[in-house]
């Protein structure tokens, strides 16, 4: 048993190396006894026909029935003795140890079980035997079986000497019984001489041929076993690795939204059950977007990744810094002794990013404003906590103090754009504010459904539903926008995996902010949702603007390769609006252009803007693109695009933005050119 438990604690390689050791022993055994078993019965056998052969060619033919009936006279007994000499002479030269024949003891028995002749004690003739095997011999079968002779003039170290003792029948032409048997004592000495040597040679070659094949298997399950823990160790840093990139911040390392909420949560609890009180500190980096205006991205980032080291120095071993986006930083106090003291680690957060940050020789100064929220005092749940941080945060911002303790009146009276932050991180949280619309795209020549393109709505639980426009633009200020692009990227693949499964595989397109552009985790992002949900990447299309890309053009011009790398479909969204050159958007990895809306309406009405929507479209086809209208609303707009040779329209003529179901009833009914159907109608 102890063997057992030292096994158990033991690689899984080893236990199959002594289980399977212990296993090829024990099958070695079987078939070692097995072998022998049969090897000794072949033996005996052999040593049985040698006996029959010798008595029925040897000695059978010098007796007559007569002699078995009447008994031997005086005279025959000397011919017996002279036969029997003879067998022995002619049979044990036989060039076999099988079919040696030297008899040690020989009887000659009637039919009435009456001795007629034994060499070695003649008195014993004429008594008669009750042996069972003489009775089988008698029937006509020839019996063996072991004996043993206190001899000790034979060869044996104890005296004791094994014997074949065999009964063979004598049986002659035209008789229907035997009429007598010979029992033959036979040395078995040479039988086991040779059965010891085939078993020899047996056990060699079992143990050689078990060995090479307990070698093999082993050495191809130590292979599999090292392939295997190689592959574990891969999953387990594969797994490890995911599970570090869904908690952290891919720029920075530290501890993302999800990993603080979930430690927030934690901390919630166990201040509930000892009514301690927790802080949490919301951080917002003032003048950032100078840096990054000044000295490139690349100098804002490499300033971000020093700004949470800075953070933890000031800090417990308890506490946690996080990145939430952009310039945000939380900081969670698991424990404090009041407000006070959550304002006195605030004044130290300050006073530590108030030091000079040394950036590739540069030395960048840089100021954050502080919210500060103390639970139970300014809420009892995440929600409640962190939107009353945005609220302390932000008016940090605007009255420049540096921190802010969260108040309850600033609830009523803050701005819009204070409180709208708060509860968009709520309602990405959920999963029930947020939703899709999708609006269809046309192509003008066949009018037949092309794509669509998702559109966020947001249905806030008191005020109804929310603009775009009244939450997509604070939401780009901050590190919100990232999340809430995850959120309609997902949304939409979903919707998109159901058509495909339905027989309608329709692109779809999303819209990407700037912070979305500028973000060099945006390409993995795509890709792990694309594969999350079984979307092809020509599927997918996202749209950005002129002005987002020429913003920082050679940091989006890399992320936009990235993309255009895993096969997404990539548009100049309100081309016309921006100040891009023809130059620069040749060099773009970009395969749409959509004119802007407020040309394409005016174009009828307007000669400059039939002008701006004719040089579009021309330029687009010179680039190879596709180009398509947005805001078309009439038919004389529809007219207008056909004549100029535009490839696809959107706009109120053809659809308003509508759900999932509705879009998916259409598409039932109308199909797409990149279905069969679409596709054949199209053909037509």
């Amino acid at each position: 048993m102890s063997l057992l438990r030292r096994l158990r604690g033991t690689s899984l390689l080893i236990r199959f190396g002594a289980t399977s050791l212990v296993l090829t022993f024990l099958v070695g055994a079987v078939l070692s006894s097995v072998l022998s078993s049969a090897i000794e019965d072949r033996a005996r056998q052999q040593a049985e026909d040698a006996a029959l052969m010798a008595v029925r060619l040897g000695l059978q033919p010098h007796f007559t029935p007569a002699d078995l009936a009447d008994g031997f006279r005086p005279y025959r007994l000397a011919d017996v003795e002279e036969a029997v000499d003879d067998a022995a002479e002619q049979f044990g030269t036989a060039g076999h140890e099988l079919a040696a024949f030297d008899p040690i003891e020989l009887k000659i028995f009637d039919r009435d079980r009456t001795i007629l002749y034994h060499s070695e004690n003649p008195e014993l003739v004429g008594q008669t035997s009750q042996s069972g095997e003489l009775g089988t011999a008698l029937d006509g079968h020839v019996v063996s079986s072991f004996t043993h002779s206190a001899d000790d003039s034979v060869d044996s170290d104890d005296g004791a000497h094994q014997l074949l003792e065999v009964y063979v029948p004598l049986q002659y032409a035209g008789a229907t019984r035997p009429e007598g048997v010979i029992e033959l004592y036979l040395p078995y000495a040479p039988v086991a001489v040779a059965v010891r040597e085939d078993v020899r040679t047996m056990t060699v070659a079992l143990v050689a041929s078990l060995t090479v094949f307990y070698v093999v298997v082993f050495r191809l399950i130590a292979s599999a076993s090292r392939k295997l823990r190689r592959q574990r160790a891969a999953l387990q840093a594969s797994a490890e690795r995911d599970r570090h990139q869904a908690t952290h911040d891919a720029l920075t390392g530290l501890p993302n939204w999800e990993l603080l909420r979930d430690r927030l949560e934690q901390a919630l609890a166990a201040a509930s059950r000892s009514a301690g009180e927790v802080a949490m500190l919301l951080i917002d980096l003032d003048r950032f977007k100078e840096i990054n205006d000044t000295l490139g991205h690349t100098h804002g980032d490499k300033l971000l990744r020093q700004v949470g080291p800075r953070l933890r120095s000031v800090l417990r071993e308890g506490d946690t810094v996080a990145r939430l986006g952009g310039d945000e930083f939380a900081v969670l106090l698991p424990s404090v002794e009041g407000i006070a003291e959550a304002e006195a680690v605030a004044a130290r957060l300050r006073e530590a990013l108030h030091r000079p940050f040394d950036v590739d020789g540069v030395a960048l100064d840089i100021e954050a404003s502080i919210g500060i929220v103390v639970s139970p005092w300014h809420g009892t749940d995440t929600e409640a906590l962190l939107r009353h941080a945005d609220i302390a945060m932000y008016a940090a911002k605007e009255v420049k103090a540096g921190a802010v303790v969260f108040q309850p009146e600033q609830h009523v009276t803050a701005p819009a754009r204070l409180t709208v932050l708060g509860d968009l991180r709520r309602a990405l949280d959920g999963t029930d504010e947020l939703f899709l619309h999708y609006q269809p795209k046309y192509t003008l020549d066949g009018e037949r459904i092309e794509g669509a393109e998702a559109l966020l709505r947001w249905q806030h639980p008191t005020e109804g539903l929310i603009p775009p426009g009244d939450f997509i633009p604070a939401a780009e200020g901050t590190g919100i926008i990232l999340r809430l692009t995850e959120r309609v990227l997902d949304m939409a693949l979903v919707q998109m995996r159901a058509w495909i499964d339905a027989g309608h595989p329709v692109p779809v397109a999303v819209n990407l902010s700037t912070r979305c552009l500028l973000d060099a985790g945006l390409p993995d992002l795509v890709q792990r949702l694309l594969a999350e949900r079984r979307v092809p990447a020509e599927l997918l299309r996202l749209e950005v603007t002129e002005s987002a890309v020429m913003g920082d053009s050679a940091r989006c011009m890399e992320v936009l390769q990235r993309l255009h790398v895993l096969g997404v479909r990539l548009s100049i969204d309100d081309f016309g609006t921006g100040y891009s050159s023809m130059s620069h958007l040749r060099r773009l990895p970009v395969d749409e252009l959509k004119i802007d809306r407020s040309f394409v309406m005016g174009m009828t009405t307007t000669q400059h803007d039939a002008v701006l929507v004719r040089t579009a479209i021309d330029l687009g086809h010179n680039l190879g693109l596709t180009v398509v209208a947005e805001g078309v609303e009439g038919t004389e707009h529809v007219t207008a695009l056909r004549a100029l040779g535009c490839d696809i329209a959107q706009g109120y003529h053809y659809a308003r933005p509508m759900g999932g179901e509705r879009m998916s009833e259409l598409l039932d009914r109308v199909g797409t050119i990149h279905d069969p159907r679409g596709s054949a109608a199209t053909a037509s």
